[in-house]
């Protein structure tokens, strides 16, 4: 028995050491591939400079035109600055490009949601939470603790339902916004 421990041991040791060698070399390797850009562009957006982050995107983009995760920052941009057309159509492209990209997805809810297109976000809402991502679950406890936010946001899948319910209830007055709400809404990295 201690033979077959003492081969167990060895084995688990090599193994450790091989995949701390692994994970470091891939670290290395990808490091250059990381834009710095974008990085920039996620720092500024989450600072709510919101025209410093489009210019950000705007400079990945130019490096790599096609990279959905550029478009979907500058959609998010454009959604904070105001340029509601402009974000959609990037929205729209990107999940053109990638049909399961979740956060355009939602994100495409959200600003129907905004512009009062009730019945689009509640589409685009349900297509995102019928992909399980996390995306569509709401802030973590342990995220809204390190960012000291002391209410629990309003999730994807919440907002869909409180939509749903409000949109099938039949009543002539919806309430369907609560802007106050609206703007404690923090917002979310990829």
């Amino acid at each position: 028995m201690k033979i077959s421990y003492s081969l167990l041991k060895i084995i688990a040791i090599i193994f450790g050491i091989f995949t701390l060698l692994w994970m470091t070399y891939d670290f290395i390797s990808n490091k250059k591939n990381i834009n710095k850009n974008y990085v920039k562009a996620n720092e500024a957006f989450l600072k709510k400079n919101y025209n410093k982050a489009l210019k950000y995107y705007n400079l990945a983009l130019s490096d790599n035109p096609e990279n959905i995760y550029y478009l979907e920052g500058k959609a998010r941009a454009f959604f904070k600055i105001g340029y509601l057309n402009n974000a959609e159509k990037l929205f729209l492209k990107v999940i053109k490009r990638d049909e399961t990209f979740v956060a355009a997805i939602a994100n495409l809810g959200i600003l129907y949601d905004h512009k009062g297109e009730y019945k689009k976000a509640l589409k685009y809402y349900k297509l995102a939470i019928n992909k399980q991502s996390k995306v569509t679950e709401g802030m973590p406890f342990l995220k809204r603790f390190f960012n000291n936010i002391h209410f629990k946001p309003a999730s994807v899948k919440s907002r869909s339902d409180y939509l749903e319910t409000e949109l099938n209830s039949g009543k002539k007055e919806l309430n369907l916004r609560n802007i106050e709400i609206d703007k404690q809404q923090p917002d979310f990295q990829m």
